[in-house]
């Protein structure tokens, strides 16, 4: 767009009127093409705020999500209890981008929307411009006060442990329709180049890092790399939402974004809470593996895997990437993986066609990457198929193969 066809777009009063909503209370960060911000704080008042601004470069708006008293008092040297005392609320914009395609997107988004709605919040969603969705809980839905504490004082963390809490609840089901939509496994591990293991934030991001005056893009901004308007839409268009909905000329004005009810994520915030209870303080340690030059015996399998190889009449397809990717990562050869695959599969019921099969190995043969498995706390690729996990599991299984493999090797050490 040039200079001319931003600022006839930024004049249109439908967009002025609902940037001026949002923007009460709000610091505004106004951004130039090429990606630099004009100074901060600023906010926008008046509909002649916004033409100014456009007419000296802008291109881009960007709000806080937190609400102030005074939004010009802001100061980047301004002390943590400053900024509490100066912060009147905030809202929770759970931003969610995809890493390839933006059906991904959408799907995770329409997901977070369900849980939302089944906990008594009735969310709004706006495309962001690019490759994601924004999912809205206004300030006036987080209750005044919990466990007696002040709310407008418990920034960022109240955010933060909202977005952490979905992560964990939601990061099953966001998976498995990935995979679904993608029609399987490998073929979603596929659309990104870099996929290191099975967790769908290695195909789709929820934001969970949350700092003081965070920002997002306002309604109906525009994106300075696409062209594309920052477009509230209704939950329902998710599932068939095209980026061509949010050029300029297209857009209408019919929804409304952040508007909530009071007090409505009263019964989100309480589950969130009760979820940090339970969460282990110190994160378990990363396993390291180290390089071998022999492939790891089966003895050394953990019982999950022995047990997806007795075969099986549920999950075949995707216990296949989990055999396929597991025998790669404890340097079995080619030969031996499909050898193994092959008599896993004649024990399936019923098998698993050779076209499947086939096709998969060629696809894993082909990866120049490490692929590991599902975690041991996938419920898609054990639980739900019958398969348990034993607790010296740890996190995945080539862990505990690794483990056990170096143990008996020292063991073996110690009696010589």
């Amino acid at each position: 767009m040039n200079q001319f066809e931003i600022i006839k777009y930024y004049s249109n009063p439908k967009v002025q009127e609902e940037m001026r909503r949002i923007a009460k209370d709000r610091e505004v960060a106004g951004s130039f093409k090429d990606g630099s911000f004009f100074h901060r704080p600023d906010t926008i008042i008046y509909p002649k705020d916004i033409e100014e601004r456009v007419k000296r470069g802008i291109t881009c708006f960007h709000c806080s999500v937190e609400h102030w008293r005074n939004p010009m008092q802001l100061s980047a040297q301004l002390k943590p209890k400053e900024l509490d005392d100066l912060r009147k609320g905030f809202d929770v914009i759970i931003d969610i981008d995809s890493k390839s395609k933006l059906e991904h997107s959408a799907i995770t988004a329409r997901i977070i929307c369900e849980k939302l709605k089944d906990l008594g919040v009735k969310p709004t969603v706006k495309f962001s411009g690019s490759r994601g969705f924004h999912i809205a809980i206004a300030s006036n839905a987080i209750p005044d006060r919990i466990d007696f504490k002040d709310t407008s004082k418990m920034y960022p963390q109240i955010p933060q442990m909202i977005a952490l809490y979905l992560r964990e609840e939601l990061k099953e089901q966001i998976l498995e329709e990935l995979i679904n939509y993608e029609g399987g496994v490998a073929a979603l591990v596929q659309t990104v180049p870099s996929v290191s293991e099975l967790s769908p934030f290695q195909f789709v991001e929820i934001e969970k890092d949350w700092g003081n005056r965070h920002l997002f893009r306002m309604p109906y901004s525009l994106h300075t790399k696409y062209w594309l308007a920052s477009l509230p839409i209704k939950i329902e268009q998710l599932k068939n939402f095209k980026k061509e909905m949010a050029k300029p000329e297209k857009i209408n004005f019919n929804v409304k974004f952040l508007i909530n009810k009071d007090g409505e994520a009263t019964e989100l915030l309480e589950n969130a809470l009760k979820w940090k209870s339970k969460v282990k303080k110190k994160p378990e340690k990363e396993f390291k593996r180290r390089k071998i030059g022999s492939p790891i015996p089966e003895e050394h399998f953990p019982p999950c895997i022995k047990k997806i190889l007795e075969g099986l009449a549920d999950g075949r397809k995707r216990s296949l990437f989990t055999i396929a990717a597991f025998l790669r990562a404890v340097n079995w050869p080619n030969e031996k993986i499909e050898e193994k695959i092959r008599e896993w599969n004649s024990k399936n019921n019923p098998p698993l066609t050779d076209r499947t099969i086939n096709t998969q190995l060629k696809w894993h043969f082909r990866q120049n990457r490490d692929l590991m498995p599902a975690n041991n706390d996938s419920d898609m690729f054990y639980k739900s198929i019958g398969i348990e996990h034993v607790d010296e599991c740890k996190k995945n299984p080539v862990n505990y193969a690794y483990k056990k493999y170096f143990r008996k090797r020292r063991i073996k050490k110690t009696k010589k």
